[in-house]
């Protein structure tokens, strides 16, 4: 974090089977230049994609349930005042009040609200914490003591990218067509949010907090699968020790999600445990951060995804095609020397070296006949 700008902490109060949900609002914002408001703002802006934690993007659904937060959200990216922020923060409550008495799991929390820049972008977080063992606060909940904040004590968290935001409602876009329509598996944009729960947290109880903030979980499974494996061998590349295995690595993780049954989810740390593999028990520690990395803001690989069988044919098969023959083949078959199928960058020629049995008869089958079919002391050429 780079910058924080505003923040304020909420309480939602509820306990377990009970559909009785009351909120206390904070009648002031939080002095941003607390020592203990900023380290409560840094923990929580480092909690996304921490081992741990299961991060999901998506965008703000537009199908009329979406309830009132992305307007309130909306008001705040066009104009970032204290103003639009305390009101976004108003409606969030207001929201996850309604949400949580149809809830029967949900318990309550206190929910901190933040704006900070980081990396040259301006983040909205909301972020719910359990109300034991990690803050102290006055009555007018104001904090006075941080234990760490670990996600232990997060019930979940949603995060937006407001500069991504105002850049999709600038071009005229729907606030849910940010993952559009797929191009050959391609995503046109990026999503602008991502929402963060315990790996180990009920899976209803962490959607009831996206659908009382009026989000849709969603990303294009072509643009996930194609910049998952530029992002692995990037990550493997940066590291001086690993670098000269990317191709290996990056072979690995392909490998993996070609022998995996149409239509299955891959998990991340299911990706981890492939490089770490490939990597070698020497080198495997230098995996480590590899899911921080993937789930980050610039990558956006969700904790589980659905693999593109085009978007991966794409990447790792080379075709070409003339009037009279085409081609298909792995790009893991190709090199300059010593590989199945040899390209001589000189003569823009390539050579196959293995073919299959079956492909050499019906090559000299071919020829024969062609041969028999020319003048005595004719070749062919």
């Amino acid at each position: 974090m780079d910058q924080l700008k505003f923040a304020i902490i909420h309480s939602l109060d509820k306990e377990a089977n009970s559909n009785v949900a009351t909120v206390r609002l904070a009648q002031a914002k939080l002095d941003i230049a607390s020592v203990t408001v900023v380290s409560l703002a840094e923990q929580l802006s480092k909690l996304v994609g921490k081992d741990g934690s299961s991060v999901f993007w998506g965008q703000f659904g537009n199908d009329n349930r979406q309830g009132k937060f992305p307007s309130a959200v909306r008001s705040l990216a066009e104009e970032e005042t204290l103003d639009a922020f305390v009101t976004a923060s108003h409606v969030a409550m207001s929201e996850l009040q309604r949400k949580a008495k149809e809830e029967n799991f949900a318990t309550g929390g206190y929910v901190c609200f933040l704006v900070y820049a980081s990396q040259a972008s301006t983040f909205l977080l909301v972020a719910m914490i359990k109300e034991r063992g990690a803050l102290t606060l006055t009555a007018d909940l104001v904090p006075t003591e941080i234990k760490e904040i670990d996600l232990s004590k997060l019930h979940q968290a949603a995060r937006v990218n407001l500069d991504r935001y105002s850049q999709a409602l600038q071009i005229g876009e729907a606030a849910n067509s940010a993952t559009a329509a797929e191009d050959d598996g391609e995503t046109l944009e990026k999503t602008y949010l991502c929402f963060i729960n315990r790996k180990s947290q009920k899976a209803d109880v962490a959607s009831y907090f996206v659908e009382a903030l009026g989000c849709e979980k969603g990303v294009s499974s072509g643009r996930t699968t194609k910049a998952l494996i530029h992002a692995v061998r990037a990550f493997v590349r940066t590291n001086s020790e690993t670098k000269d295995l990317a191709k290996i690595v990056r072979r690995a993780v392909i490998d993996y999600l070609h022998a995996q049954p149409d239509g299955s989810t891959i998990t991340i740390a299911s990706v981890v445990n492939v490089v770490r593999h490939s990597l070698g028990p020497e080198l495997a520690s230098s995996a480590e951060g590899l899911a921080e990395y993937l789930q980050g803001d610039d990558i956006q690989i969700p904790a589980e995804f659905s693999v593109s069988a085009s978007a991966l044919d794409a990447m790792t098969r080379i075709r070409a095609t003339t009037a009279l023959w085409n081609l298909s083949f792995d790009d893991a078959a190709l090199g300059l020397q010593d590989s199945e199928i040899v390209y001589n960058p000189d003569a823009h020629t390539l050579l196959f070296t293995k073919l299959p049995n079956d492909t050499v008869r019906r090559v000299e089958a071919a020829l024969a006949e062609r041969q028999s079919e020319l003048p005595d002391n004719s070749v062919i050429s």
